[in-house]
């Protein structure tokens, strides 16, 4: 999940596209793809709801651990004199 910080820059960001994208005459709160996840009980809502919407999704690739094998050198024998 995001940090407090980036969570207030996105809520920014967010704040301005909405107000400038409202400047129609038409309240765009609600309308962006994110907006399903929006909890407007919580702080930085838009920023919540963005980031839930567009957090990278978890593959299989990235939870399977990867294994290495380890390989062996034989000892060499003592040289004879």
């Amino acid at each position: 999940m995001a940090t407090a910080k980036q969570l207030e820059t996105k809520q920014t960001e967010l704040d301005i596209k909405k107000w400038t994208d409202s400047e129609s005459g038409t309240d765009m709160c609600g309308t962006y793809d994110y907006c399903d996840k929006c909890d407007k009980e919580k702080d930085y809502p838009c920023a919540r709801a963005y980031y839930a919407k567009n957090a990278p999704a978890k593959t299989a690739a990235k939870t399977t651990k990867t294994t290495t094998t380890k390989t062996t050198t034989a000892k060499k024998a003592p040289a004879k004199k």
